[in-house]
């Protein structure tokens, strides 16, 4: 840590140094002055920030949905009702998609017309039972995806709004604290935010400019309406914030109820959601996991009576297409319900950080799924030409290699994808944890009349064991050597201080501290010292809401790295030591059995395959339909799992799913060898042995 310390500040250290160079070199140029070159003819325009605020909310059809509603829209005219009209047209503006009710339904008809259209000349053609079933499942998938996509990414786009209500607000009341205006504000905490409820802020603020509303004041009024049925907490928080404007006296007063509400209403529903996730748990548990995965174990006894009715096609679509489709259905609309939490820190600014889907390697960016699919390949071909060898057991092993390389290639993907990021969303979650005492701390300093150049010392001095200690080193050390403002200090372009700490709630606050200190030191520090306040009960909130949720993560870490992989191994192993007990019997009951005899043997419900001939799936594709499950199951409830914990972050999902990934595999792959070494063996040769006798 010391190092880190260390690095971080000789890094200030030569930037300070290059700093000085240059404007040395500045002071050189100024004695050759040159006339300037005549510009060339021309009129270069700007794009204006109304036009950089479409673009960012895409104000054209740009994703393969929005441009196939249009083309619907033009070949598929529809009426529609008003009611519905106006339904689909609050989905979809909610969702920021830019399509018209028409649109969107004219698509549904085309795919469900052109998906139909296709059965019905595959049943033509006689392409089978097999065709029939999974086409089916299929097409009602997609006809359904397509109809309902507006709807479900209007309530996706709601929650992710929802996870920075609690920011939003606390940034407006930190802003009407210096000046108590509400179109600044809102203004404040749209440029401080980002995502969909920073669009929506700056959409509002755009409509008073335009003149859609008289006042900021109606806008927010109107705006408190969309959100009372979403989010009463919020709603509530920005009417207080209306009524500042009718009672001054009472402001600070008011701002104080107004992180109160915002901070409570978050609490309570975390609460009553943590209460009532048990069922669902519980079904996600029994119905999704357990019972599927333990029913397979009478699935080769099944075979032997209902091997004409029950083909090897049933298993696949029900355990690898059908469980984990209903369980990622089921489990996002658990997700639908979730109440707010907290964003995770933004990581974009963070200079020398790939993108997701990339890792850096020197100076390059990568993708990442090359390299996964090389790491993984080598695993599947040797496990795919493995299995057709006669030995059972050797070919049981070689489809767990299939098993285990699908796994490397889920776990090297969530590794590269995450290892040179997770650190830093880290570190920024750390610091921010510790702001709200650095904070208070300078605040105090400043308070106590101690000037600003040494307040800072101090605090650094105080705090010598956090990471947030070297914002105020750096600080110091640019008002000293260039004798530079507080401002100047913190926000200079090159080596202001705050560019170290690549977080938006960090720049946001001492944003507006400094606007405080315009006014006067004083104000600047009751500035932070309240700001602190407010930051350690949004501490306090998140930390609650963590135990709060801690049993029902803590039960599905447990389930998707080892009970289920538990389960599904134990399971394999007594399912194919089955297969090979009923093998043998069969091959002994068919040399009883000869000519007329044998009619009479499956007319006792004895299959052939129960009279020494082929089973209908063996036991090594018999292992590979259970070993995927196992793999799905593990990766959907580590995405359940990280959404429900942190809600849209990408960096500690694939972080998640690495660590998931590996411990599952490695227990399912550890219980097939350790419970078929104990019984597989002896059993077999036990039964072999009392048959021949």
């Amino acid at each position: 840590m010391m190092f880190e310390k260390k690095s971080r500040e000789e890094e200030a250290r030569r930037r300070v140094d290059e700093k000085k160079k240059k404007e040395l070199e500045d002071v050189t140029k100024l004695a050759k002055l040159e006339l300037p070159t005549r510009r060339m003819p021309g009129l270069t325009i700007r794009p204006s920030a109304y036009g950089e605020f479409l673009k960012e909310i895409k104000k054209e059809p740009v994703t393969k949905y929005e441009k196939a509603c249009a083309f619907a829209e033009k070949i598929m005219p529809l009426k529609l009702s008003e009611s519905t009209q106006n339904k689909w047209n609050d989905h979809l503006k909610t969702a920021y998609i830019n399509a018209t009710p028409k649109g969107a339904i004219g698509l549904s008809f085309i795919v469900a017309i052109l998906l139909t259209a296709v059965f019905v000349t595959g049943m033509m053609l006689s392409a089978g039972n097999a065709f029939a079933l999974f086409y089916l499942f299929f097409a009602l998938i997609v006809i359904w995806y397509v109809h309902t996509y507006p709807s479900m990414q209007s309530k996706v786009m709601t929650v992710r709004m929802s996870a920075d209500t609690v920011l939003a607000v606390l940034y407006m009341v930190i802003y009407m604290r210096s000046s108590p205006n509400l179109e600044g504000a809102l203004k404040f905490s749209s440029e401080n935010l980002k995502g969909p409820l920073a669009w929506d802020l700056k959409k509002l603020l755009w409509d008073i400019e335009v003149g859609s509303y008289r006042s900021a004041d109606e806008a927010v009024a109107m705006y408190v309406d969309k959100w009372k049925d979403k989010n009463r907490e919020f709603s509530e928080s920005l009417h207080l914030l209306r009524s500042t404007a009718v009672e001054p006296g009472r402001r600070d007063e008011i701002f104080n109820e107004t992180v109160k509400v915002i901070l409570n209403g978050t609490r309570e529903r975390a609460r009553h959601y943590a209460a009532g996730m048990q069922m669902p748990m519980m079904l996600v548990d029994a119905m999704g996991v357990l019972l599927p995965v333990m029913g397979l174990v009478l699935f080769p006894i099944v075979l032997i009576f209902m091997a004409d009715s029950v083909k090897p096609y049933f298993i696949v679509f029900g355990y690898n297409v059908a469980l984990p489709a209903a369980l990622y259905f089921f489990m996002n609309h658990i997700l639908q319900t979730k109440p707010t939490t907290f964003s995770q820190p933004d990581i974009s600014k963070v200079k020398g950080i790939p993108h997701i889907g990339k890792f850096r390697l020197g100076n390059m960016d990568l993708p990442v799924w090359p390299f996964a699919i090389v790491m993984g390949l080598p695993l599947l071909i040797f496990g795919i030409f493995g299995m057709a060898s006669k030995d059972v057991i050797m070919s049981v092993n070689y489809s767990i290699g299939i098993v285990v390389g699908l796994a490397v290639i889920i776990v090297v993907f969530g590794y590269l994808d995450s290892f040179q990021k997770i650190k830093v969303r880290n570190d920024i979650e750390r610091i921010e944890d510790e702001f709200s005492v650095a904070l208070f701390q300078l605040g105090n300093q400043i308070a106590g009349g101690v000037p600003v150049e040494l307040a800072i010392d101090r605090a650094a001095d105080n705090m010598k064991d956090m990471k947030i200690a070297e914002l105020f080193r750096i600080t110091s050390m640019n008002m000293k050597k260039f004798n530079y403002t507080f401002e100047q200090a913190l926000f200079d372009k090159d080596i202001g201080a705050i560019w170290y700490y690549p977080s938006n709630l960090i720049q946001s606050i001492m944003r507006a501290v400094v606007e405080s200190s315009r006014k006067s030191l004083a104000s600047s520090a009751n500035s932070m010292m309240i700001i602190s306040s407010y930051l350690k009960d949004v501490h306090n909130v998140k930390e609650e809401i963590g135990e709060l949720l801690g049993e029902t993560t803590s039960s599905m870490k447990f389930l998707s790295m080892f009970l289920a992989p538990m389960v599904s191994g134990v399971t394999v192993t007594m399912a194919v030591i089955i297969m090979q007990i009923l093998t043998n019997l069969g091959s002994t009951i068919g040399s009883l059995f000869t000519g007329n005899s044998a009619n009479a043997a499956q007319g006792l419900l004895l299959t052939p395959w129960a009279m020494g001939g082929t089973p209908p799936i063996s036991p090594a594709e018999f292992q590979l339909v259970v070993g995927i499950y196992m793999l799905q199951v593990a990766v959907l409830l580590t995405i359940f799992l990280n959404k429900i914990q942190y809600g849209d972050d990408a960096v500690g999902e694939r972080y998640l799913l690495t660590m998931t990934v590996f411990v599952a595999v490695v227990v399912y792959v550890v219980c097939w060898f350790a419970v078929y070494s104990m019984f597989g063996g002896p059993i077999s040769e036990l039964l072999t042995m009392g048959v021949s006798t």
